[in-house]
Formats: structure tokens, C-alpha cells, sequence
């Protein structure tokens, strides 16, 4: 992974202009109302957000303890990318390290026991850069002034939800977006490849949001939780608050 000097490019790629005012204009009725009780209409656009983790995770369906975590991300909107490190304590001096990552179109993760030894690593392939592309688009919350950029197109499903799809690097991705009574956000769903292999199959995933909080002049989620709808039923597997959460601090 590039340091964070490199790994932002700004760069436009020629992609057509539009103000921001029209936009907002062509949006579904629920987006605008959403982007106006964030305040995202008034705030100067996001290039990056850095935020860290506090949750538990769960690995696997059949686990029935619930692993402790703490991570930090940050990730940038022009063009699209993020990177995530989680570090899980196992137990007493044990822990894993996990590093999620997109840049340029391509997806990464990898997985270490103590930091050091690889137990994991997740196929670089199509399907981990089409997953990667959908956990980016799900996350538009943290960085909802990218809702009026230039590789986000967005089509009306009803009165209070939204289909979003994002086009990049030859990908092209799209989640429905969730709108309550006050056109708050209270759920982001995509499918995404869980695996990485050649059997390996679209799964419904749900970012369901438990709270959220003024930030900056933004109002964002900073409590989570991230489930898969498996054959045998809904995995939760990913439950976390988030904090310091800064805008365009490299």
C-alpha cells in the first residue's frame, strides 16, 4: 500500500463538470432531503475522512463468542478509495491484524496472526475488486458531499429509498439506500462477494445504522452494525462505534 501522499490522487480523470447545485437538482427527492438534514449542501466538499473503530467482530457464523477489535480507516472520494487496518485480540498476548484496502479499482485483504505470520489473504481477483467497490459505495455516509460528485448516479425506488451506482476503473457498482420519516439514513444494502473463489456467489449485504451524530458540521452514522444474508439466515458478523472522525485531514 502507498503512504497517504500517494495513495489520494485528486485527479478528475476528465470526468464532465457539474455544480453542485445541479446535481442536487437531478436527485431523487429522498437524496436531497437526506444531503439537506446532514448538512452536506453547505459543507465544502470531502476529499477524505479518517475515523477509527471501536466493535466486536465474529469471523464465522458457527462462533459463538464475539471478538473484541479496534481499526482505523481512512478514504478518499476522489477518485474512490480506502483502506482499513483492524487489529482482534484472540486472547491473552494473542491478536490478528487485518488489512481491507481499494485503490485504482483493485481490492486487497489480508489477514496475520502476532502481525507477522500470514493465515489469510483474500484472492485479488474481479470479485474482490467488485466487493471492495460495493463496501466503498455503502459507506457514502461518512462522506455524503461525494453523493453530488461525478461518479455516483443515483435513480428513485420510492418516496424514501434510493438506488445509488457508482461507476470506476472499468467497475461499476450499486446499493439502495434507506431513508426514514426525517429522511435520515438508517440502511444501506449491496450485493457483494463474500469469498473471493471461483464458486463463490453474490450475497445480500446490510449496513444497518444505530446511530448517528453531528460531526464537523455533519450529521454521520458512528454506530453500526454489517450483516451477510446467508442461506441459513442473517450473519451478523461486524458491530462497531466509530470516533474521531476528521474531514479532509491528511
Amino acid at each position: 500500500m502507498k503512504n497517504d501522499e500517494n495513495f489520494e490522487t485528486g485527479a478528475s480523470h476528465g470526468l464532465p463538470h457539474k455544480t453542485r447545485a445541479e446535481m442536487h437538482e437531478s436527485l431523487p427527492v429522498a437524496v436531497k432531503n437526506w444531503l439537506q438534514t446532514t448538512g452536506a449542501l453547505d459543507h465544502e466538499p470531502i476529499r477524505s475522512v479518517r475515523l477509527k473503530q471501536t466493535g466486536t467482530i465474529k469471523l464465522k457464523p458457527e462462533q459463538r463468542d464475539w471478538t473484541a477489535s479496534e481499526s482505523e480507516q481512512i478514504s478518499y472520494t476522489n477518485p474512490p478509495a480506502f483502506r482499513w487496518d483492524v487489529k482482534m485480540k484472540l486472547g491473552p498476548g494473542i491478536y490478528v491484524t487485518g488489512k481491507d484496502s481499494f485503490e485504482g479499482g483493485k481490492g486487497s485483504m489480508r489477514i496475520k496472526l502476532g502481525g507477522i505470520m500470514p493465515i489469510s489473504k483474500t484472492m485479488e481477483n474481479e470479485k474482490t475488486d467488485q466487493s471492495s467497490l460495493q463496501r466503498y459505495l455503502m459507506e457514502l455516509a461518512w462522506y455524503p458531499t461525494a453523493a453530488l460528485g461525478p461518479y455516483i448516479s443515483w435513480e428513485e425506488e420510492d418516496a424514501h429509498t434510493a438506488m445509488a451506482t457508482l461507476k470506476y476503473a472499468g467497475l461499476k457498482g450499486t446499493a439502495t439506500f434507506y431513508f426514514d420519516e426525517q429522511y435520515e439514513l438508517v440502511k444501506v444494502e449491496a450485493w457483494r462477494y463474500k469469498e473471493s473463489d471461483e464458486d463463490s456467489r453474490l450475497v445480500l449485504c446490510t449496513g444497518t445504522i444505530k446511530d448517528q451524530q453531528r460531526v464537523g458540521g455533519l450529521k454521520v452514522p458512528v454506530e453500526i452494525e454489517i450483516s451477510w444474508l446467508l442461506e441459513s439466515g442473517t450473519f451478523t458478523w461486524y458491530r462497531f462505534r466509530a470516533s474521531d472522525i476528521r474531514f479532509n485531514d491528511r
